[in-house]
């Protein structure tokens, strides 16, 4: 189905809509970015629609299940909403008291781990793991609130003995060592919905410049995409004003101990020398 011509069929004739499906079809059309934050429970009280018809409907305009549409949906309404519309959209009908504001957060970080899980493609993070070790140097790109998965990786990068450099915003300082960089290094650029213009800017930079770029997004539509070589998407839903990173940071993680296994002696040897200069320095306490 092409999200061109959704919102169309959402009100096409040929559905045979009754009443209540009708009221919940333009409901739908005038307020699709608030869906993604609603179940069929919120949609039903909002509506004064019951949930058979919800579920008639949906499968009229071609789904099995309101989490299969609602998801559908999601896709491009992520890419237009606002810091603000989160905020409004997000919290309806939810008690602003600790536990339930903690059961809210920690249970969509959750879910977006478990979907994860199920949509991990194997093929492309293997390819993805294939480039960054045979690289000479892995440069991260991440801007604004991904910055501080830049900050990790570059940091797990290089204990691990993998040189690694960050871009963490579109200053020209950051280009001011552009020419030693090695044009057989790997760029991982970094960005969610909304997708800062900085990272793009950064990114189509050294795409321009013939350097091989993996993204690591959330959405197949995200502008990284058409600049990637490689793009490995996984789901970073969010509430309210925050952003939620587990997912990403998992990643980070999974790459990090899978190039570790792929060069044990290499991986203990630099794991010693980063655990003598942590003890001369005095990282730690």
């Amino acid at each position: 189905m092409e999200n061109i011509n959704f919102f169309d069929r959402l009100t096409d004739s040929s559905l045979t809509l009754n009443k209540y499906e009708t009221r919940l079809a333009e409901y739908i059309k005038e307020n699709y970015k608030k869906i993604s934050f609603l179940d069929m429970m919120d949609i039903s009280k909002i509506t004064s629609v019951d949930l058979e018809h919800i579920t008639s409907y949906i499968n009229k305009v071609g789904f099995s299940d309101y989490e299969s549409f609602r998801n559908f949906i999601r896709e491009f309404a992520m890419l237009e909403l606002k810091s603000t519309d989160r905020f409004e959209f997000s919290l309806v009908n939810v008690n602003p008291k600790i536990n339930n504001i903690k059961n809210l957060i920690i249970n969509k970080e959750i879910s977006n781990l478990n979907k994860m899980m199920e949509n991990f493609d194997e093929s492309v993070f293997y390819s993805i793991i294939e480039e960054i070790y045979k690289a000479p140097e892995i440069i991260i790109i991440g801007t604004r609130s991904s910055s501080v998965i830049a900050i990790y990786a570059e940091q797990m990068f290089n204990k691990l003995g993998k040189k690694a450099t960050k871009i963490i915003s579109d200053g020209t300082d950051n280009f001011n060592k552009f020419s030693l960089f090695d044009h057989d290094s790997i760029v991982i650029s970094i960005a969610f919905a909304r997708y800062p213009k900085e990272t793009i800017r950064v990114t189509n930079f050294f795409k321009k410049n013939n350097f091989k770029i993996v993204s690591i997004t959330d959405n197949i539509m995200s502008p990284l995409t058409p600049l990637s070589d490689i793009t490995f998407t996984i789901p970073c839903e969010s509430i309210s004003i925050t952003d939620f990173y587990a997912t990403p940071f998992s990643v980070i993680n999974i790459i990090i101990v899978l190039l570790s296994q792929l060069d044990k002696e290499g991986s203990i040897s630099y794991l010693n020398k980063f655990e003598t200069t942590a003890k001369d320095y005095g990282f730690y306490f």
